[in-house]
């Protein structure tokens, strides 16, 4: 009997085993199904996806082209992409090139792709913020910023599905009021950080529209600008150097900087090098307990990615990790 049940337990381990959280494949059989009736979205990010799903709600099929680990700066087709969009009824991409990887950059660019901060931008340029020679394409750390790509989604939506046009504009219109609260919400959060301590370092430059919004209180250039740093730029392949290394110990020593925040998809290298200059100059610095999202949104949504990370840095810039 004892044999008979190590028998019948090995292969149910073994399924257990490899089984993931959600089938890939499957799932994506199921998004590229010819016979589906659905709106079958290809959204290149989590942050884009996650708007497209509030508007489109259970009229929608939404897919992310890349994946949470990945850099979407640099990301390059592989096999099976071109087949997405092929299968895509709209894309939705990020745009300000953030997506500037030659070989996506130039199929977004032939495809029925909406492309959500450059559409924003042609409208109201002087809310972007400028990045060596073009744009910074992270708008979606600042929730008032991002929260304009909504009218377009949904004028997108009502384009391939005008029958239920009403549906996408009332679950626009409940989106838009969600992320005004989360707006306010952050903005509270951050008021309770004392000034003088609202300094943020990071990985590399993907929070200067959190900072603008966030951690001053005018949004000035020249004042938000003093409360982020960054050491790898806007795209985090660079590389660290010893001249960086020392802006950045000035940096910290100037404000009394305390922590420096790792990203979650983006190795801390480039950080453990900063902590090991700093330790070496007897300046006290340490890294975040826990590490925040900047191009990757993990499994949760837009919102949850959002409480998470001002949370994160109130925790920290305060040293107070009660829940609330």
């Amino acid at each position: 009997m004892r044999f008979l049940r190590i028998f019948w337990i090995v292969p149910l381990l073994s399924l257990l085993w490899f089984r993931t959280p959600y089938d890939t494949s499957t799932d994506l059989q199921k998004w590229m199904d010819p016979q589906s009736k659905k709106i079958h979205v290809l959204a290149t990010t989590r942050m884009c996806a996650s708007l497209v799903e509030k508007v489109g709600g259970d009229r929608v099929h939404v897919w992310t082209l890349i994946d949470e680990d990945l850099d979407p700066h640099s990301y390059q087709l592989v096999k099976g992409d071109k087949e997405k969009f092929r299968r895509a009824d709209l894309v939705v991409a990020n745009g300000l090139h953030l997506e500037h990887g030659r070989s996506l950059s130039a199929l977004l660019k032939k495809s029925k792709t909406l492309f959500l901060g450059d559409r924003i931008y042609a409208q109201s340029p002087g809310l972007f913020l400028p990045m060596d020679e073009g744009l910074d394409p992270h708008f979606w750390m600042d929730v008032s910023l991002f929260s304009k790509s909504v009218p377009y989604i949904v004028e997108a939506l009502q384009q391939i599905d005008p029958d239920h046009s009403g549906e996408y504009a009332i679950r626009g219109g409940e989106l838009l009021l969600e992320l005004d609260q989360l707006d306010h919400k952050i903005r509270v959060r951050m008021s309770k950080i004392p000034l003088e301590k609202r300094y943020l370092v990071t990985s590399h430059d993907a929070f200067q529209y959190f900072a603008r919004r966030y951690l001053v209180d005018n949004g000035a250039l020249g004042d938000f600008k003093d409360h982020f740093f960054a050491p790898e730029g806007v795209s985090p392949d660079g590389q660290i150097g010893a001249i960086d290394i020392q802006k950045i110990i000035q940096h910290v020593v100037k404000n009394r900087v305390l922590v420096v925040f790792a990203e979650s998809n983006i190795s801390k290298d480039s950080l453990n090098k900063i902590l090991e200059a700093c330790h070496a100059q007897g300046v006290e610095l340490r890294l975040s307990k826990t590490d925040l999202y900047a191009d990757s949104m993990g499994e949760e949504s837009y919102i949850k990615m959002m409480e998470h990370n001002s949370k994160v840095i109130q925790q920290e810039l305060t040293l107070e990790y009660g829940d609330e």
